[in-house]
């Protein structure tokens, strides 16, 4: 079923059609992608309570929860998994995230992300409250797996922003959601923060590796989508990191 086949029930706040099929849903300060195919895959689920607005959205959009079959995870950090649990008890989909990083999707227990010592101090009490309930992993990602959305989805291991972060390659569609694995500010290409970055050098590996994918349309978690040249764009930002 397409989506533009659909008729959506109202105006959905912060949906925005990347390419036919694929949605971007905007939460507070992050997102979530929705691949609406026969089988519906999410990427990333948000804070802990935004689960129940992506089953919102999908069903504003004419689809029910029980037609979800993944729910993807590009890196653990609280602002993509918080809603994961939630999107899986009430669809019953498979999670599926890197190998590295199940350990601690499995316990609840999420690395502080950031790295300055006294600010790590200062948000620890905040990201204890944000602490996502604690779900299973059906389905351990490493480099190179493909699962079969959109025509064909290679997984691409792109440490850095963490040691276990994950990008989504769809060729067939031209299209590349790298997480948090870039960010695109003031109309330019960006390494992730080093604020909340495990390793810089290794961010800077994986984007060098991003650039030899053949795409068109590059999405973000936290920005929105550059829908043209993309390939291009990043080849140049690659070039400049050498």
């Amino acid at each position: 079923m397409r989506v533009n086949q659909l008729k959506t029930r109202g105006h959905i706040i912060g949906l925005t059609e990347v390419i036919p099929n694929v949605y971007n849903l905007s939460l507070i300060g992050t997102s979530v992608l929705l691949l609406l195919e026969e089988q519906i895959t999410v990427i990333d689920a948000g804070w802990r309570g935004s689960g129940k607005r992506v089953l919102r959205a999908l069903d504003r959009l004419g689809r029910q929860s029980e037609e979800i079959g993944h729910i993807i995870s590009t890196h653990y950090h609280l602002d993509h998994v918080g809603g994961i649990a939630h999107i899986k008890k009430q669809s019953g989909g498979q999670v599926a995230a890197h190998e590295s990083e199940i350990p601690y999707l499995r316990s609840g227990t999420l690395p502080n992300p950031v790295e300055h010592p006294i600010i790590r101090l200062l948000v620890a009490p905040i990201l204890a409250l944000l602490r996502p309930e604690q779900f299973s992993v059906d389905m351990p990602l490493s480099d190179g797996n493909q699962l079969d959305a959109l025509g064909g989805m290679t997984i691409v291991h792109s440490p850095g922003h963490t040691p276990g972060s994950i990008s989504l390659h769809f060729p067939q569609e031209g299209l590349l959601m790298v997480g948090d694995a870039l960010e695109y500010r003031r109309g330019k290409l960006q390494l992730p923060s080093r604020y909340v970055s495990s390793d810089m050098q290794q961010a800077k590996v994986s984007v060098q590796k991003l650039a030899q994918l053949d795409f068109e349309v590059l999405c973000f978690s936290h920005f929105p989508p550059i829908k043209k040249n993309a390939s291009k764009l990043l080849n140049q930002f690659a070039e400049s990191l050498s």
